[in-house]
């Protein structure tokens, strides 16, 4: 049955139960011009990218600037799946402030994304609206499988494990999209803290690829190179001083 544009607007209301824009938005502000490639351009990030493996995990200490990196390849893959009409990209922040697991949350978002991309609702959603029940995680699942198979690809990036409440349901869901042999079209990329549980249950399922590396230095540097030269105090100081502050700053930074 063909749904007007009211009436998919009201069930796409009622199916995603939180907005990740905002936070995608305010970590993008905070991104630093040329930082970042060092990923997109690393066999890690490619082989993601191309297909050739279908789960990236990257982990980081706190304050690595895990955040602000995931928006970044967020819009990396926004531009690649531009492309194709075949191809798209949905991305998701978990946030310890909501205080709650994110996995039916992420789900809703996951699906209404596609939903939008695709303009319809599966009959099961329609149902579920209808009915005025709330979805499992199971049911949403489910969902994610009649959706994905209208691409050729689908690309999630997800951010923050670690600060989703009961975090073993979330990682449980990534494991169960990652093993499903109806969902291979999806392309799974998650950010979170190094800790025994989340690697546990990731690894051997993902590539993993740790932001405590050369490369990481380098954006450091690149970043704190722009705030001496930008801040007017700093821009005053002989070129000597700002290099060796420079060092100084990327050293202790550790990787952070």
């Amino acid at each position: 049955m063909h749904l007007t544009e009211n009436e998919m607007k009201m069930i796409l209301d009622w199916l995603i139960t939180t907005d990740p824009s905002s936070n995608h938005n305010n970590a993008c502000q905070l991104h630093e011009e040329h930082t970042g490639q060092w990923l997109t351009n690393s066999p890690e990030y490619e082989n993601w990218k191309s297909g050739q493996s279908r789960f990236l995990w990257l982990h980081g200490i706190p304050g690595a600037g895990k955040t602000v990196l995931l928006s970044y390849i967020a819009e990396d893959v926004k531009t690649f799946t531009r492309e194709s009409e075949d191809l798209v990209s949905v991305y998701y922040y978990c946030y310890f402030g909501h205080n709650r697991d994110e996995t039916t949350h992420f789900l809703r978002w996951v699906i209404g994304q596609l939903c939008r991309k695709i303009g319809g609702v599966p009959p099961e959603v329609r149902n579920m609206f209808r009915e005025g029940v709330q979805p499992t995680a199971t049911e949403l699942l489910h969902v994610l499988c009649d959706v994905a198979d209208n691409f050729s690809r689908v690309y999630i990036t997800i951010d923050a494990l670690d600060e989703s409440a009961n975090r073993a349901e979330i990682l449980q869901m990534l494991c169960k999209i990652f093993e499903s042999e109806k969902l291979t079209r999806i392309q799974l990329l998650a950010t979170s803290r190094k800790e025994l549980d989340i690697e546990r249950a990731l690894l051997p399922a993902a590539h993993e690829l740790s932001l405590s590396n050369p490369y990481v230095d380098e954006d450091i540097r690149t970043y704190v190179k722009a705030r001496l030269r930008e801040d007017l105090k700093f821009s005053r100081w002989p070129d000597s001083l700002r290099n060796e502050t420079e060092s100084v700053l990327v050293k202790g930074a550790k990787g952070m």
